[in-house]
């Protein structure tokens, strides 16, 4: 960031009676936040961004929302989280599951279609509440 706007915000923040402020300019990023009842400024430096040829991500460490895969209804009918009422849903959020594992049901005009893993993965989201209707291509399970 050019120091000049840096400077002119500064100045303006500290003007003002603004408890925090955050300006994004390309991928330039300043956030200033000034503790309640102080006029001190505390300018905090922006997270490093991981470079593109870093490790993958630790699979324990949650879901990589730029390699998400969205397992989408094959039908349209109703979707089911679990065998029959009642029943332990197929899957829940955190859950590991296997290529070819069900992860849900979609049933219409008494046809069940069984929704499998299309690959190795965990379940980052359930998109669809039990007993909803779907349609053909509708996202139902994220997985990651």
């Amino acid at each position: 960031m050019d120091l000049k706007p840096l400077r002119e915000i500064l100045r303006l923040f500290e003007k003002s009676d603004l408890q925090s402020l955050e300006v994004r300019q390309g991928e330039d990023y300043v956030r200033l936040h000034r503790p309640e009842g102080t006029r001190e400024v505390y300018f905090a430096p922006p997270r490093p961004l991981p470079a593109a040829d870093a490790a993958p991500a630790i699979p324990d460490a949650g879901p990589d929302f730029n390699h998400i895969i969205e397992v989408k209804s094959p039908v349209v009918g109703v979707f089911y989280e679990a065998p029959e009422p009642g029943a332990k849903p197929f899957v829940q959020p955190g859950d590991s599951v296997r290529h070819g594992d069900v992860l849900c049901l979609v049933e219409v005009m008494k046809q069940v279609t069984e929704v499998t893993a299309p690959q190795d993965a965990r379940v980052a989201d359930i998109c669809v509440q039990n007993g909803s209707v779907v349609e053909f291509g509708q996202t139902l399970i994220k997985l990651y």
